[in-house]
């Protein structure tokens, strides 16, 4: 915990967060989506109006750190009253003791001396730096929820392509099985067979085409479009590029494998420990509750105010100089005994804080779980890229021998068929881990607290 605290005033001291090496550029179209979901994100604009409610906040505690001054004017009648009847004096209604018909006056008071309404200060400013961070921190979860559904998108629209290539693959085999039989140099079976594929990669056509739409209009919802809005997406040769954009930190296994080598675990703790905006709401909600203990506090503590006022007292509304009336002092008040109310109001605080404390270790703990699968994630990813790459090599590599044994009647159409579903399966496996490799960039980037 004490770590934490640590990691997190130093994360305070350092400022805004750092991009790091180890993590891949967005593509070209994907910042201008992360914008237009920000500024349409319901969770975001709740939290956004959240902070200018506590920023009015502060602005009305620091009011109170000003003098006030007021202007009251009150006319009054009566009627009735008990009449006195002195001697030597004549009759006297009594009313008229404590009623006068026009009763004008400036009245000014000052806090000088009020360690309550410090307090208070300390509290809405730590409060509105918690908002400052809670809003930071529902735009880092936008961010990665728009970027995966972004690449989420971009693999099933690459993955109708590779489909419908495959598609129009198996269609030409089915036409060249046909006129081959026709001329009696394959059998049946031949025939049927290529129909069965071509049955196959239309059924994978339509499914990848189905995955395109959900994807398509889970981005859409994230961006409050229309579900059926286009969706601009980089080419294949820019998504790998940017894939293989942090290959200064892979090595290359024995088996000729790309071995991601991320910086030390500590170090990316360090990291998200200094930018992560959670941890950061929650320390300065401890501020807040700190201040709110000190306040409650100040109930112990005399106050002192100045005050005066200025006005006048008249039977008929003139402010004649006869009639007006400066009054001025200082007041001390002190709250010898409130039925035992202070106190239980510093238990309430205190309780408050042992609650926030405990959130903390939890917070820092899910932050290094969050950091450990991000970590595991990415290179994970990188290692079955690099597989992929190998395996498309091979499919294609087959392919191409099988076909020419094909070609020349020394191979059936069964091995070529199946030589065929090999490469296109090894295209869409290639497709899916580069896109894996992006989203779990993303997360990686999310897991420190990065942008």
């Amino acid at each position: 915990m004490k770590r934490l605290l640590r990691l997190l005033s130093l994360g305070l001291l350092l400022g805004a967060s750092h991009g790091y090496s180890q993590t891949a550029p967005m593509p070209q179209p994907l910042p201008g989506y992360i914008e237009t979901a920000l500024a349409h994100n319901p969770d975001v604009n709740a939290s956004r109006a959240r902070w200018k409610n506590i920023d009015a906040q502060v602005k009305e505690a620091s009011s109170y750190l000003y003098p006030r001054l007021d202007f009251t004017s009150k006319f009054s009648q009566y009627s009735g009253g008990r009449v006195l009847d002195i001697p030597s004096v004549g009759k006297f209604n009594t009313a008229a003791l404590g009623i006068v018909p026009w009763d004008n006056e400036f009245t000014v008071s000052w806090p000088i001396a009020n360690f309550g309404i410090w307090q208070g200060m300390s509290v809405s400013k730590s409060y509105r730096d918690a908002s400052t961070a809670e809003v930071s921190a529902k735009e880092l979860s936008t961010i990665y929820e728009v970027s995966e559904a972004y690449y989420n998108y971009s693999k099933a629209n690459e993955l109708v392509s590779i489909r419908k290539n495959a598609l129009a693959l198996a269609e030409e085999n089915l036409k060249v099985s046909n006129a081959l039989f026709a001329n009696d140099r394959v059998p049946k079976n031949d025939v049927l067979r290529a129909d069965v594929g071509v049955a196959a990669a239309q059924g994978d056509v339509l499914s990848a085409e189905n995955m395109a739409t959900l994807a398509k209009t889970h981005f859409n919802n994230l961006l409050k479009r229309d579900y059926d809005a286009p969706i601009e997406t980089p080419s294949p040769s820019e998504i790998a590029s940017i894939a293989g954009a942090s290959q200064e930190l892979a090595s290359k296994n024995t088996d000729g494998t790309s071995s991601l080598t991320l910086p030390p675990l500590h170090e990316d703790e360090d990291r998200a420990f200094e930018n992560r905006p959670e941890l950061l709401q929650i320390l300065r909600t401890g501020d807040a509750l700190g201040a709110t203990a000190r306040m409650n506090f100040s109930d112990y503590l005399p106050n002192v105010a100045l005050f005066a006022s200025y006005g006048w007292m008249e039977t008929k509304l003139q402010f004649s100089p006869d009639a007006d009336l400066f009054v001025g002092g200082v007041q001390l008040k002190w709250n010898l005994f409130s039925g035992f109310g202070t106190n239980a109001k510093m238990q309430e605080t205190e309780a408050q804080i042992e609650e926030l404390r405990f959130r903390a270790e939890s917070a820092f703990n899910s932050v290094r779980l969050e950091i450990e699968n991000a970590r595991l994630e990415k290179v994970n990813a990188t290692e079955r890229l690099g597989i992929a790459k190998k395996q498309i090599a091979s499919a294609e590599e087959n392919y191409r021998i099988t076909k020419l044994q094909y070609d020349n009647g020394t191979t059936p159409l069964i091995t070529l068929l199946d030589a065929q579903t090999t490469l296109a399966n090894a295209k869409a496996n290639l497709s899916t881990t580069t896109y894996d490799v992006l989203i779990a960039d993303a997360k990686y980037r999310k897991a420190l607290g990065t942008r």
